[in-house]
Parts: structure tokens; sequence; C-alpha cells
């Protein structure tokens, strides 16, 4: 059943990417990025579906290895282009200079701390999750830090999101991701649920920026002019 759900999230995945694909003339290169990642992560969840009927050894072994690099530099660049959004949404504060450096110097903290962590110091041992087979890097221990700054982050963009412009999508998505990350440790698929999850919020933001019409709150503060 594990596989089963794996493959319809890579799916679902590939649809969000085609979908921001479909906003590239609205909101400009972030929708390729947006893109870009969600076919990273559809070949996450994939690779992973396909585990048993792959088998574990050399091929298994040889088409996880992307997974860890998809990781590594793909998933710190959620903070540019949730920040780019938020500041599309009206939020001054997120254009500024201090700000926008500061989101760059941590992504790129974050995307050399990954590519040690799951490139350098990558150890491929099988695991079984239900019925899906994949590798998993025993290289490192403990929680995956690049990841949990990530959605922290996010949580925190979405927070100035909802309180100066009144929208509250990409917060409920980063809350989600945060509360399913955990769970994914026990039950695989939940985490890569919430990764979906997060994604559709980050395209439901794009949509809003492009000028789709997405249902808003009263913002607390209203941006600086």
């Amino acid at each position: 059943m594990t596989s089963v759900i794996m493959a319809a999230i890579g799916v679902a995945m590939l649809v969000v990417g085609a979908l921001a694909l479909r906003l590239l003339p609205k909101v400009g290169a972030v929708a390729g990025l947006v893109a870009a990642i969600c076919v990273g992560l559809a070949y996450d969840n994939i690779v992973v579906a396909i585990g048993r009927v792959v088998g574990y050894g050399d091929t298994l072994m040889a088409i996880n290895m992307p997974r860890f690099w998809i990781h590594a530099v793909m998933t710190p660049l959620l903070i540019i282009v949730a920040g780019n959004l938020v500041a599309r949404l009206g939020v001054e504060q997120a254009r500024t200079r201090n700000v926008v450096l500061g989101g760059w110097a941590l992504v790129a903290m974050l995307i050399l701390i990954g590519i040690v962590e799951d490139v350098v110091r990558l150890d491929l041992a099988p695991e079984d999750a239900g019925d899906a087979l994949r590798y998993v890097n025993t290289g490192v221990e403990g929680a995956p830090i690049p990841a949990i700054i990530t959605v922290l982050a996010l949580i925190v963009l979405g927070m100035v999101a909802w309180r100066y412009a009144g929208f509250p999508w990409l917060f409920v998505g980063a809350l989600v991701m945060l509360i399913a990350a955990p769970i994914g440790s026990s039950v695989l698929w939940v985490g890569n649920l919430g990764e979906l999850v997060l994604m559709v919020s980050v395209l439901v933001t794009m949509a809003a920026v492009g000028g789709a019409k997405v249902p808003t709150t009263p913002s607390v503060t209203r941006p600086r002019p």
C-alpha cells in the first residue's frame, strides 16, 4: 500500500509542477523554480514507489542516490521562492536589502550543510518502509537540520504574509509540513504527503501573485506604503 501511495504523491507532484509552469507568464522565473522542485520531489516519491519492483541491489542504489542531491540542493530554495512571493503579495518588509541578502546567505548555508550531510557523508543502507524498498543515509544521525530550518523559515514567512497581507495559505502549508515531518519517520508516506500539501500551498500563493482570486483574511497590520 505504501508503494501505491508514494506513486500517487509522485504523480500529484508532477501535476503541481505542470500547473506551476502555466503560471510562468504571470509570475516569472519563480514558477520555473517551483516546477523544478516539484519534479525533483516527484522523482523522490516514484523511486521509492518502484523500489519493490526493482529490488535491492546496484540498480536501486543508483536511482536512490539522486534523491539525496534533490533534498540537499532543492529543499532550501523554497525559502527564496517563498520570500519572493511574500514580497509580491505586498509585504514590503520582505523586499528590504538586508532580508533578501540574509535569505540568500541562509539558503547557501543550508545547501552547504545538506551537501555535507547527504552527499559527502552519504552511506546508503537498505530499508523497508511498508511494502516500499529504498536506501537511506546512515552516515548522519539525527534530524535533517537544513529541512527543519527551511520549514521553520517558511512558517515565519507564512506568518508575515498572513499578518501583513491577510494571506494564510503559505503558513498553513508549512505548518502541515512541520507536523507531518516527524510522523514520516514512522509512517513514510505521511511526511511525503506533507511535502505535497506544502507545494500546493506554494502553488496557491503563486496563483494569488498572478492575480487569481484566492480566499484571504483581514490583515492585522497593513503593509507600509
